[in-house]
């Protein structure tokens, strides 16, 4: 018989992994965060409920958060010239990882992990004010690169919006692959870039303080508020194994959405 951990809370006022920098990596907001073992294990649910309390119709979903040695991040101009910015994009420096430069229409930034994603967290503390933004998401199949902006589950504007937690989030391509001898872009990694193209400078490019990178099931979209979702197979559903914590992702944030999930390690 396997052996669950019931685990029920609030997903906290918060999108994904955090609403603001943070220095543990959100371990003290995660539904679940896996003890350190000799062994890498992975995270599995065995079933869950997802409540929508945040006053408006939301996807929701779960999601693990991958750990800061697999992932790398940077900048990327117009012409596809990558320039590495790690310690920036996971310190907890305010505003210091530029996420599009304002003078390079079709610049953005950049990341590259171990191991395929599809979520990422974004802690914004600089607005862009560029007038004609328009967002390019993008990952890479091994050859070239694939647009998905029309397929993104969640795609929180980072140009001319407030700062705040950001969240793009999308269905994992079938074909991300490993970058290999591609220049411009981390060799052994899988990667994504987020990139706008602009008709107006502006006079403030948009900037993070700390990002987040996630691997995320169990999407739902349109759930009604006060909406419930049950999660239940006859397998259960397994994380990536190198996922460290497990996340509630809500496209809109309120500390009364909740989560009832049976967890354990495989």
């Amino acid at each position: 018989m396997l052996r669950y951990e019931s685990i029920s809370k609030s997903t906290g006022n918060k999108k994904f992994v955090s609403a603001v920098v943070a220095a543990d990596n959100g371990d003290s907001q995660a539904l679940y965060v896996a003890p350190s073992t000799p062994f890498q294990q992975g995270i599995a649910v065995g079933t869950a409920t997802l409540q929508n309390r945040s006053g408006s119709t939301c996807q929701v979903g779960l999601a693990v958060r991958l750990p800061t040695s697999l992932w790398e991040a940077g900048q990327i101009t117009s012409a596809g010239v990558y320039t590495a910015d790690t310690t920036d994009a996971q310190d907890v420096g305010a505003g210091d990882f530029p996420l599009h430069d304002r003078a390079d229409s079709g610049s953005g930034f950049l990341v590259g992990c171990g191991v395929p994603f599809n979520t990422l967290g974004i802690v914004q503390s600089v607005s862009g004010d560029q007038s004609g933004a328009t967002l390019i998401a993008e990952y890479f199949n091994g050859t070239s690169w694939v647009d998905i902006t029309s397929s993104l589950l969640i795609a929180d504007a980072i140009i001319g919006d407030a700062s705040a937690e950001k969240v793009l989030c999308w269905p994992l391509p079938p074909d991300m692959a490993v970058s290999g001898d591609v220049a411009g872009q981390p060799a052994t990694k899988y990667n994504a870039r987020i990139r706008h193209t602009t008709t107006g400078a502006g006079a403030s490019n948009p900037a993070a303080s700390q990002i987040f990178v996630g691997f995320s099931k169990m999407q739902i979209e349109g759930l009604t508020n006060n909406g419930i979702a049950s999660l239940t197979r006859d397998h259960e559903f397994c994380f990536p194994p190198q996922g460290d914590a497990l996340f509630g992702v809500f496209s809109t944030a309120s500390p009364a959405n909740m989560a009832e999930v049976d967890v354990r390690l495989y």
